[in-house]
């Protein structure tokens, strides 16, 4: 006896927008990269006393564990835009069981938010909830945890255009808090049910 299912799109909406090394070799990658790209990092972070935790875990917390990070843009096809970063961590050790370099985490992008909200409510029917969400600024993100332990992001644009999204990032009011604060998602999705009608 075979089970009936719905049959699957060919392919899906939500698109690689960001791929997210984790390294304690940051100036070696960065500059590899750079060459193997051909291009200048279009946002870098200086260490500093606390340092965002892009990935989950709290907004900022003390230490070396993340000193700095830049951002590559590959495509700039908004609103699927695709970067590469490249995240500092002095804490891995190819010797260290659990801190390898390697993937620190991955960025699927939806159309918009109202898409974000509808993935959020079916994925939560199913069971699947995020560990954390945040208002990164130009984004908006939810993480979630694969049966594996990775990290996915899944994220929308704030902003209508390239244009003023690249315009906040160059913002003071980005550069004093590039990783923005948490949400609540039952939040987030009311009121995405109360501005939908209007839009």
């Amino acid at each position: 006896m075979t089970t009936q299912t719905a049959p699957m799109a060919a392919s899906s909406t939500l698109k690689i927008s960001e791929i997210i090394l984790k390294t304690p070799r940051y100036d070696a990658m960065q500059a590899w990269y750079r060459d193997i790209l051909g291009i200048d990092p279009f946002f870098e972070q200086l260490p500093r006393d606390k340092a965002p935790a892009p990935g989950g875990g709290d907004a900022a917390k003390p230490g070396p564990s993340l000193l700095r990070v830049c951002f590559f843009r590959l495509s700039t096809e908004f609103p699927y835009t695709q970067t590469l970063g490249v995240f500092e961590d002095g804490a891995l050790s190819p010797d260290a069981e659990g801190a390898l370099p390697g993937l620190h985490h991955m960025q699927l992008m939806v159309a918009d938010q109202s898409e974000l909200a509808r993935k959020y409510e079916a994925w939560r029917d199913l069971g699947k909830l995020p560990t954390r969400t945040a208002d990164h600024g130009p984004i908006t993100s939810f993480y979630y945890s694969d049966p594996d332990g990775n990290t996915v992001e899944i994220t929308a644009e704030n902003f209508s255009t390239f244009d003023e999204m690249t315009a906040f990032m160059a913002s003071d009011t980005f550069k004093a808090n590039p990783s923005g604060h948490p949400i609540d998602p039952e939040a987030f999705v009311a009121q995405w049910r109360v501005a939908a009608p209007a839009a």
